[in-house]
């Protein structure tokens, strides 16, 4: 059985740091593959980073042309993100297709990656995001960055992995996204929502966040949106962010802390983003 998949071009022995110049390059790096889940593998074993099945050459949420993986990253970094616990997991031992630890996994700090194979490809990418956030909604200890449409995986290189040979039906994701649906958890997470008033400065910036959902957007593109915020008010913007950013607890300032504004990401960024979603500015009505 082949799946559609887009593998990168370039090998990465380790994470590429945020605004480092081969950003473009990698972004424009996939191409569309359809591979054996061995090849697969293969590929996630030798470090090459693989996404969603793309239009054209470019990473973007506009260019999604079909997704047939879902995967959740486990960062929790004790017994809960190895390989071995998570492959006694019920759902994970019945459906998952290979587990791996992850580029950034430590021996003292495991991190480990779970692989879904669909045995059908989503060719929406509403519905492939909607499917991604459900997975992450009945998994609640993992990263919740990994719903986008496009969002990419990092390979890594001589990890360990463990081959479970399943794969997940279209039947029961429906069944998953309608539980996740009727839990009301949507309603939930947008009432926990913190309440902010921007300061005259930040106006114009927080008229432009109402316009960007930011659980709709890629991951690359929510961190985005936090630079662009530091790089124009740097800690004044803090309250700004988080109360757009709708992360976990402590996700937005621990972010924040790794930000030194000298990457290409201003506010000029966020403005673009929210021009995407019908943002205008006062100048343009």
């Amino acid at each position: 059985m082949s799946i559609s998949i887009a593998v990168s071009t370039i090998q990465c022995l380790k994470k590429i740091p945020p605004g480092d110049s081969i950003w473009n390059k990698f972004n424009a790096s996939f191409q569309n593959r359809e591979l054996t889940t061995k090849e697969i593998m293969d590929s996630v074993y030798e470090g090459y980073p693989v996404t969603t099945q793309l239009k054209t050459p470019w990473r973007t949420s506009e260019n999604y042309l079909k997704g047939q993986h879902l995967a959740l990253d486990f960062d929790s970094e004790n017994e809960q993100s190895t390989v071995d616990y998570l492959a006694k997991d019920k759902f994970i031992s019945k459906y998952a297709t290979f587990i791996h630890t992850t580029i950034s996994h430590r021996d003292d700090a495991p991190r480990s990656r779970v692989f879904f194979l669909l045995e059908e490809p989503i060719m929406q990418s509403k519905n492939y995001v909607l499917a991604a956030t459900a997975l992450l909604w009945l998994f609640g200890t993992a990263d919740k960055s990994c719903k986008d449409a496009v969002r990419f995986w990092f390979g890594a290189p001589n990890c360990e992995m463990e081959f479970l040979g399943n794969f997940l039906d279209l039947a029961t994701i429906k069944k998953i996204i309608t539980n996740y649906q009727e839990s009301g958890h949507v309603e939930k997470r947008s009432a926990s929502k913190i309440n902010y008033t921007a300061p005259p400065s930040q106006m114009e910036v927080a008229d432009a966040l109402k316009h960007i959902p930011a659980w709709s957007i890629s991951y690359d593109e929510w961190v985005e949106v936090l630079m662009g915020i530091h790089s124009s008010f740097g800690d004044a913007g803090l309250d700004l962010a988080d109360s757009w950013a709708d992360g976990k607890k402590n996700e937005v300032a621990n972010k924040w802390k790794s930000f030194d504004g000298s990457g290409t990401i201003t506010i000029a960024t966020v403005f673009g983003i929210a021009k995407k979603f019908g943002w205008k500015k006062q100048s343009e009505i």
